[in-house]
């Protein structure tokens, strides 16, 4: 045997090693890729325009807080489309400077809010908000959350938007 026998056993060790090392990481990436991906990016979406919600002279005779399904003309999703899918609801009076509207879920754990006797009632925890959607009582840390919305071409037309529940501040989700 010669002196360099033990250097190429040493090398033919390595580089089997590092040979077995680049297959087994070729082979897991794309399983791990497929794990981890969904969860780096939004899955379902659906369109950012505002929804039409009517006409603007029918809407004009909303001076009482009227409850308003909030229908998204398509979601998708990675595999299919759905057309005419309620997102939610929100609350839409005609006010002095155009129209206000309020989300329908509460801040605190999204359940639905309901209009009764001149306050917004939470079922689920007993949260109470005031007629502007303040928060009266209740474990909610914040009131109700605003919705944009316009006026546009005679139709009243409104961006849903979903905020981040259980905080104090209002960040979309």
């Amino acid at each position: 045997m010669s002196e360099e026998d033990p250097d190429r056993r040493k090398f033919l060790k390595l580089a089997t090693c590092g040979l077995g090392g680049v297959v087994g990481i070729a082979t897991a990436a794309p399983a791990i890729s497929l794990v981890l991906a969904p969860a780096s990016r939004q899955t379902v979406t659906t369109s950012k325009d505002p929804i039409d919600l009517g006409d603007v002279g029918i809407a004009q005779s909303w001076t009482q807080w009227r409850k308003v399904d909030v229908i998204a003309p398509e979601v998708r999703d990675g595999w299919t489309t759905a057309r005419n899918i309620v997102l939610g609801a929100a609350y839409v009076r005609a006010a002095k400077q155009g129209f206000e509207a309020l989300s329908g879920v509460c801040p605190h754990l999204g359940c639905a809010v309901g209009w009764e006797a001149g306050s917004f009632l939470c079922p689920c925890h007993d949260s109470k908000f005031a007629d502007d959607g303040a928060r009266k009582t209740g474990p909610s840390q914040r009131g109700l959350d605003p919705l944009p919305i316009e006026v546009k071409d005679g139709r009243l037309r409104l961006t849903w938007v979903r905020y981040k529940l259980d905080t104090a501040t209002r960040e979309p989700a």
